[in-house]
């Protein structure tokens, strides 16, 4: 894909994010044909939003998705409540996140796991705000949904966690979500990847490989352990994360 046609996507990606209401699919000229495009179309995303970088979201690879990884933007950053939500219902992921202490780098041995977790200097809870740019008839697949940040409408930074980053209690935990009315829901929560370090050991791999690598600072959000919940809005919440903490907030539209 040229850079022209990235843009156009990118374009009505950025449009649909500042219409607040998905759509339909991007345009047949500017759909990604590759990884690549993808990653390419994301790029072009967050420049046009005029936005930083302060991370990413990211899984480890399937057959079917071979890089799952997408930009954390700072305007979709949030540390206080109430937390802006852009649809008619809040579908938010339970996660634990890694806030990086020292950098990566790009380099030419692939990084062992231990390596990644002494670059760790904190352990967050987070809720990912999940919203996409695509209506679920639209039939958009897998890299439209890349292009698109792989979903992600926000992040919301809950507290931190004293444990070592491949503690073996960040595998599985229940998650119950409490309101004033009592509780919401109870679901048995399990990493989808096992564990939060996985993923992370597989981002410093793939952003190494391509010369990019990861920085003191950011953070990166690991995948959710109960799907997306769909929550209500305009009502304080306690999204408890086991015995590990919880995450106060109001999700307001």
């Amino acid at each position: 894909m040229t850079n022209d046609q990235a843009l156009g996507a990118a374009r009505f990606l950025v449009a649909a994010r500042q219409a607040r209401v998905a759509g339909a699919r991007i345009p047949e000229e500017f759909r990604p044909g590759s990884i690549e495009d993808a990653l390419h179309i994301q790029a072009l995303t967050g420049e046009l939003l005029g936005t930083a970088l302060i991370g990413y979201k990211c899984g480890a690879p399937t057959p079917d998705r071979a890089a799952n990884v997408a930009p954390i933007f700072r305007s979709a950053f949030y540390n206080r409540s109430p937390v802006p939500i852009q649809g008619e219902v809040a579908r938010v992921e339970q996660e634990i996140a890694y806030m990086l202490g020292s950098d990566l780098p790009p380099r030419a041995a692939p990084y062992r796991v231990r390596e990644v977790c002494e670059a760790v200097s904190q352990v967050r809870l987070v809720l990912e705000l999940i919203g996409s740019r695509f209506q679920p008839e639209a039939g958009a697949g897998y890299l439209e949904a890349l292009a698109d940040i792989l979903s992600n409408e926000g992040l919301f930074l809950g507290p931190q966690v004293g444990l070592q980053p491949d503690d073996s209690v960040l595998a599985t935990f229940p998650i119950v979500v409490d309101g004033p009315a009592g509780i919401v829901m109870e679901r048995a929560g399990r990493h989808p990847d096992s564990h939060p370090i996985l993923p992370l050991h597989w981002l410093a791999n793939f952003l190494s490989a391509r010369g990019e690598g990861l920085k003191a600072g950011q953070l990166v959000t690991t995948g959710s352990y109960a799907g997306a919940l769909e929550l209500p809005l305009n009502t304080p919440l306690r999204i408890m994360f086991g015995g590990l903490g919880d995450v106060v907030c109001e999700l307001v539209r």
